[in-house]
């Protein structure tokens, strides 16, 4: 029984999948540059940020599966499809690190490039560096966007687990009335029937005792019959 209308696993693991598109298509661009090149620079540079955010992203997506499955929000299908997306999430997720340092181990170094850059940057370098800078702050704005998403998730089933926990309290404060009703009550059919069974034996006693004047009368009748024919 789903205690929420929905989570935020469809939007999170659809934000990782676009992610991690979006770094395959910078890795074969990046294969495909010198790598002295300003924009071989700019794409290392967007492939290590994509990575460390991706990575944030993947484990923040095992805890929404883990709440999934302590909270049953979803069905036993939907959990098992989950945790294979997840497995082969985690899977690419390092293919693309070691693709990325395979590629990486042939750069020069660090103080090279930036000597390189200094001299081969140009208008074209501002405008890429500021795609960038767009694309990284896009990606920190859907995931704020996603955590508040699950804030709010996480807001709605601690309101309803109060709830949940208020009617249980009245259920038991009710079934506790309820149990005392019913003890009076049986109080009170022990006390009738104790009642019946005393008024049971009066009557029985008065029968009785109506049964013997007959008797008596028939005798007091018998014997003045007797007087009579004799005196008579």
């Amino acid at each position: 029984m789903a205690l929420v209308d929905h989570d935020s696993w469809d939007i999170e693991y659809e934000g990782c999948e676009r992610l991690r598109h979006q770094l395959l298509v910078y890795l074969n661009q990046r294969q495909q540059l010198n790598q002295k090149t300003s924009q071989f620079v700019q794409l290392t540079s967007s492939i290590q940020t994509g990575i460390e955010q991706l990575s944030k992203d993947v484990k923040h997506l095992k805890v929404v599966l883990d709440n999934a499955i302590t909270w049953e929000t979803s069905t036993e299908e939907e959990l098992q499809q989950r945790r294979i997306d997840w497995d082969r999430l985690t899977s690419q997720l390092r293919e693309i690190r070691e693709k990325f340092a395979n590629s990486s181990r042939s750069n020069v170094p660090a103080a090279s490039v930036s000597a390189w850059q200094d001299q081969d940057l140009g208008p074209g370098h501002s405008n890429s560096s500021r795609n960038t800078a767009l694309d990284v702050e896009a990606l920190k704005q859907k995931k704020t966007e996603m955590l508040a998403q699950q804030n709010e998730g996480l807001e709605v089933l601690s309101a309803t687990l109060s709830r949940q926990r208020q009617l249980a309290t009245q259920l038991g404060n009710e079934v506790e009335d309820q149990n005392n009703i019913l003890d009076n009550l049986a109080n009170a059919m022990d006390r009738v029937e104790t009642g019946v069974q005393r008024e049971t034996q009066s009557i029985g006693q008065v029968n009785r005792r109506d049964s013997t004047w007959g008797y008596w009368l028939v005798i007091i009748a018998l014997f003045v019959a007797i007087i009579v024919v004799i005196f008579v």
